[in-house]
């Protein structure tokens, strides 16, 4: 390895090039220390390795010394403050032990995703994937003292208890992590290299100062390791000094103290060498994390930033770029912490005023973050308020939600409860916590302050609260209240500027989603249909789609797809979905729990038990503390549902009485009252009550308009109660409405075409019972509708059977059906899945039949290649095929695919 010349022993000097996830660059003249090398070589071979000293002894460089000959893969993580929180901790440790490879790619740790509000069970998935390694792989942790008492810290004590496989873990740091040392001592799993083992010797410490062109004589040399005790940043800052000092002897006799005064000493003295404009220079500078020559031009007012951040890294003046374009530079962490110190003390007004322009400065280049975490530094909590609001607030909507608003969180509570602003950008970060009385709260307190305001910015900050109206009203779940603030958002939005409100396009956007939502749970299931397809194709054209949106606009248009009991399409929405939430490591989080109801929803209608519970479950662990209550109501119906496909109905009363239980402080909006009532009506059939089902039901059907889905289901019900009390003709005029014309509802159309099939045989018609039941098949076929044959039970089996005997059309899907109802097996009856298809590998297999390499297949889905290739090398083994062509064909055979699909791609 190369870099900069004249390189440093500490781990907090400045040759070498600190990449975040990459191991440093080395100086191209470097003292190597082959005896800690050895060590080091020797411990990752048994397990953990400890370099634990104060800063500035060399842990740094002697790492990156080492990993630099390592014959292994080598990941670095320079561990920062912001790590604390284990979400992002995990998320570096993952990309860089990306970086380096070592791991096969179908290994999980080539796609795991860390969820944002962490999940304990990451750990052990963690620690799995890190057993099936098949070779060991260096993951090195520098400056782990930084996390010293965090949750991030707890999490990796959880692991290395577990145990990490093969990967080895390193750790540099300035104290004793809270890891399991004393066991691992015990077992013989640690090697330790502490500051003794650290300190230069005279021959190590000649060489260092000869790197920096500074010779001085025997006797000096033994005063300068004895007075730095072989400190490494010690001897650095000497050489610093010595290389400018006319009197080499004195310089040396004057060094004294501890180690914190030795630093201060010597950074005074580089420090004071300087000339005063490059001192201005390097304190309007430190403010930032990192710097190129234009942001210092912004701070400083100068125009020749590039020039000095070139002369500074020439220098060693603890400078080093961070690629090698040389645009971007940093200052190391002692030398940045010194000047801000410098800065914060001397000229503390200043100070702000450098954030203040950092900040204007990220924010004309779109990087909203950032410049808000400089209005956070400035303590301008106005102006941070007033930039989230107008400019920020669409990050709620992304992956940086966490960071912005933690951001907000410490805001003064006095500025809170007397700023408009404040306050409604405190109730931007309720939201973004799933806190509705935070919201509602803040929301309140901004608008009694209103009038504090020039009437322009107050008119902007009332659009952003009607906006948020529309969010609290759907985190209320108050339907009506929903569709009324989110219309009158929309109108407001419409007529403000982007200019004076940057955010407006995606608050719109979210208001729209907002409205769609409101209309599904209202019941007006058509318009919400079209509405979401309308703004996810507006949405997906300016490429404006942001996650939160994304997940509500797949979820919500799942769950309609599979009202309507078109489960191709929903399987899809769900996927798309699911996908954004894996790759953010969402998938534990309330905005994934919609797209979960769908997939309970479609394995339901499968009547994939197993499947369909593990959704609820994972359902309800996305929910967790937050009360959406169109979902947490839906999943009550669905478990009530679930318990009646296993013939259940006692569990299946229990949980419609827990729910009711649940819903008594909440005024259920018409749509979600009509489907528990359809909920209690399939439970008293399945308790052998069908007078109770008809007077529960009957004379209710033009009660509800608008909500043709739920009254289709309706018609079913009191049609299988009129059969249950042997009324088939009453049975037949009750369906007969739901046959004639395209189907509404995939589900009710199976049933009712059911029912006509069962009724007619009742009545000894075999050939209409034979005609309905191919048209009930037509249907469910395709989609996988399985559940209503199961409800029906022996009799259904019957026409299955009868059926196959005459007409081969959906032949697997008929042998399935039959298996499952207990007649043929499986196996004798036809071809079956070795075990179930997952909802993912359901998208995959629809898309085979198609010419879609797998690249585009990727692309559609929006996951990645790999990920594609996982999927199909699982269908390939739970199909019993050998290629692709083979598993279209199988998938045929099996009905999980209608005969009409494209021919299948070459394999």
């Amino acid at each position: 390895m190369t870099g900069p010349p004249a390189g440093a022993q500490g781990d907090d000097a400045p040759p070498l090039s600190l990449a975040r996830s990459s191991v440093p660059r080395l100086p191209r003249r470097v003292v190597r220390r082959p005896r800690l090398e050895r060590i080091l070589e020797e411990g990752v071979k048994s397990g953990l390795v400890l370099v634990s000293a104060p800063a500035g002894s060399g842990k740094t460089l002697l790492l990156a010394s080492w990993a630099a000959a390592h014959p292994g893969p080598v990941a670095w993580l320079s561990v920062e403050r912001e790590d604390a929180e284990p979400a992002q901790f995990w998320g570096r440790v993952l990309d860089s032990l990306r970086m380096v490879g070592g791991f096969p790619t179908d290994s999980l740790l080539a796609t795991m995703r860390v969820p944002p509000s962490f999940d304990p069970r990451f750990v052990s998935v963690f620690v799995d994937a890190c057993a099936r390694l098949p070779r060991p792989v260096v993951l090195a942790l520098d400056d782990m003292h930084l996390l010293a008492g965090t949750p991030a810290e707890e999490s990796l004590a959880a692991a290395v208890r577990r145990g990490l496989g093969n990967v080895r873990l390193v750790v540099a740091t300035r104290s004793d992590p809270a890891l399991p040392l004393q066991r691992l001592r015990l077992g013989g799993e640690l090697t330790e290299i502490r500051a003794e083992a650290l300190r230069f010797d005279a021959t190590e410490a000649a060489a260092l100062l000869a790197d920096h062109d500074v010779a001085v004589g025997p006797d000096e040399l033994e005063t300068l390791v004895a007075k730095t005790e072989g400190w490494a940043a010690g001897l650095r800052l000497a050489a610093l000094s010595l290389r400018t000092s006319d009197d080499v002897a004195a310089t040396v006799a004057a060094l004294a103290g501890d180690e914190r005064s030795v630093a201060d000493y010597f950074a005074e003295e580089v420090l004071a060498s300087q000339d005063p404009e490059l001192m201005e220079f390097l304190l309007d500078t430190c403010v930032v994390g990192r710097v190129c020559g234009e942001l210092a031009d912004a701070l400083n007012g100068r125009t020749d930033g590039q020039q000095l951040l070139v002369r500074l890294e020439r220098d060693n003046l603890f400078v080093v770029a961070l690629n090698h374009r040389r645009a971007w530079y940093r200052y190391h962490q002692l030398f940045g912490d010194l000047l801000r110190h410098r800065l914060r003390t001397e000229d503390p007004e200043r100070r702000r005023m450098l954030h203040r322009r950092a900040a204007g400065w990220f924010a004309d280049r779109g990087e909203l973050l950032e410049s808000a975490r400089h209005l956070r530094a400035a303590e301008d909590w106005l102006g941070l308020a007033r930039f989230v609001l107008r400019v920020a607030g669409a990050e709620i909507l992304g992956p940086e939600r966490p960071a912005l608003v933690a951001l907000l969180r410490d805001a003064p509570a006095d500025l809170v409860g007397d700023h408009p602003e404040v306050a409604a950008a405190a109730g931007v970060a309720a939201y973004a916590e799933y806190d509705p009385v935070g919201v509602a709260t803040h929301m309140a307190r901004a608008r009694e302050l209103l009038d504090r305001l020039p009437a322009a910015d107050a008119r902007l900050t009332e659009t952003v609260l009607v906006t948020l109206d529309a969010v609290l009203a759907w985190m209320k779940a108050d339907p009506s209240w929903q569709i009324r603030a989110a219309q009158e958002a929309i109108r407001r939005l419409e007529t403000v500027s982007p200019a004076d409100l940057p955010a407006a396009p995606v608050y719109r956007i979210a208001a729209a989603t907002v409205l769609a939502m409101g209309r599904l749970w209202s019941g007006d299931l058509d318009t919400a249909e079209a509405m979401l397809a309308a703004t996810t194709t507006a949405v997906t054209a300016r490429s404006a789609m942001t996650p939160v949106l994304a997940l509500h606009l797949y979820g919500n248009t799942a769950v309609l797809e599979a009202m309507a009991g078109r489960l191709r399409e929903a399987r899809v929405e769900v996927d798309r979905a699911l996908a954004i939430a894996d790759e953010l490591g969402w998938t534990f989080l309330p905005p994934s729990a919609t797209a979960l109801l769908a997939e309970s929803m479609i394995r339901l209608l499968e009547a994939d038990t197993g499947a369909c519970s593990v959704a609820v479950a994972r359902g309800h662990a996305c929910l967790g503390e937050f009360r959406d209550r169109y979902t947490e109501t839906s999943f009550g119906l669905v478990q009530a549902r679930l318990a009646l496909s296993t013939d259940n109905a006692a569990a299946a009363r229990a949980h419609l009485v827990s729910l009711r239980r649940r819903m008594s402080d909440w005024v259920a909006p018409r749509f979600l009252a009509e489907w528990y009532k359809l909920v209690e009506a399939e439970i008293l059939l399945a308790e052998g009550r069908p007078h109770e089902v008809q007077a529960l039901l009957t004379g209710t059907e033009r009660a509800q308009p608008g909500l043709a889905r739920p009254g289709a289901h309706r018609t079913v019900l009191v049609a299988r109660a009129h059969l249950a009390t042997n009324e088939p003709r009453r049975c037949l005029e009750l369906v007969a409405a739901l046959l004639d014309g395209p189907p509404i509802d995939n589900g009710p159309t199976v049933d009712a075409w059911l029912l006509a099939a069962l009724a007619h045989d009742r009545l000894r018609r075999d050939g209409e019972a034979q005609a309905a039941v191919a048209h009930a098949l037509a249907v469910a076929a395709p989609e996988g509708i399985a559940r209503p044959f199961l409800l029906a039970g022996d009799r259904a089996r019957a026409l299955l059977e009868r059926h196959g005997r005459i007409d081969d059309a959906h032949g697997g899907f008929v042998s399935m059906l039959i298996g499952r109802l207990g007649g043929v097996s499986g196996e004798a009856a036809g071809p079956c899945l070795l075990e179930p298809l997952t909802s993912r590998e359901r998208a995959v297999l629809l898309l085979l039949p198609t010419m879609m390499s797998n690249a585009e297949i990727a692309d559609e889905l929006f996951v990645s290649v790999n990920t594609v290739k996982v999927h199909l090398k699982s269908l390939y083994r739970k199909l019993g095929a050998a290629n692709r062509r083979k598993a279209v064909v199988r998938a045929r055979e099996l009905g999980l695919l209608s005969a009409s699909a494209s021919s299948p791609a070459a394999p």
